[in-house]
């Protein structure tokens, strides 16, 4: 401090880098006593390892060299913050997608191609996974990838090749073609529509009863005569529950008359 102080410089000691939050898009951490399954995955993720920093630009944003900068110092905080020790850098593997092909990135450095949309570059002494939306071949294996495309025709795979592992994902589908929304993008769907096409597409093997559930039960009867449904059910059935004055309401005397008279002889 005292030596630079005359030459137009200050100095600080000990400072304090964590003053300013920083976000890392996405990690992807291997589950403990589970076995990687990774036959089929996407392309570009091959490789993972048991932690996996991902780093996501959009249509908008450019894949740069501060970007890629910016990942290695995430990988750097990552491996304090876990520590050193416990974790080696072999286990850490770094992902960067980018919607829009890094002309200028892939351009100045020195890079591998692994499959069609794939790239590698090596940075000091990590290799880093580039993996450029725009170039994937548009495949089931693919389709997690398509919803971020930013391309209403690849989206649309997506809706109608992803095959959910959890709950449904419609809320998510939703807030995903909301941003598109606001982005200025049309979509060919609306979550609605996507969702009225995949019941007529799989109509014929969704259960009956599960499908009714979801409709009362006026819903259910609209468009069918009261003869048609009432030729399902019998006699019987089709009384229960009324009251006598409305069993006999229609019915003339003799008619009232008549079934009492039989009434008795069965009975008898």
């Amino acid at each position: 401090m005292d030596y630079l102080s005359d030459r137009g410089f200050s100095v600080e000691l000990e400072k304090d880098l964590s003053e300013k939050q920083q976000y890392l898009d996405v990690v992807i951490i291997k589950q403990e006593n589970k076995e990687a399954e990774l036959s089929g995955i996407c392309d570009g993720f091959d490789n993972l390892a048991e932690y996996n920093l991902l780093s996501y630009k959009s249509k908008r944003e450019a894949l740069n060299f501060w970007a890629i900068e910016e990942l290695i110092g995430h990988y750097v905080n990552y491996r304090k913050i876990i520590g050193r020790r416990k974790v080696k850098g072999k286990d850490i593997r770094l992902y960067a997608v980018s919607t829009r092909y890094p002309v200028k990135l892939l351009s100045d450095v020195s890079t591998k191609k692994v499959v069609q949309g794939v790239y590698e570059i090596q940075i000091l002494s990590r290799k880093i996974r580039i993996i450029v939306l725009s170039r994937l071949p548009l495949a089931q294996r693919n389709a997690v990838l398509a919803f971020f495309s930013f391309d209403p025709e690849s989206v649309k795979f997506a809706l109608e090749n992803y095959k959910w592992n959890k709950n449904d994902g419609s809320t998510v589908i939703n807030q995903l073609l909301e941003n598109y929304s606001l982005e200025g993008i049309a979509m060919p769907y609306t979550m609605e529509q996507f969702q009225k096409d995949y019941i007529k597409a799989h109509i014929g093997v969704l259960d009956p009863e599960e499908v009714l559930s979801n409709f009362k039960i006026e819903d259910r009867l609209k468009g069918l005569r009261t003869e048609e449904v009432l030729s399902k059910f019998k006699t019987e059935e089709r009384l229960k529950g009324l009251r006598a004055e409305e069993r006999l309401k229609g019915l003339g005397a003799e008619e009232i008359e008549f079934y009492l008279e039989k009434l008795k002889k069965g009975k008898s």
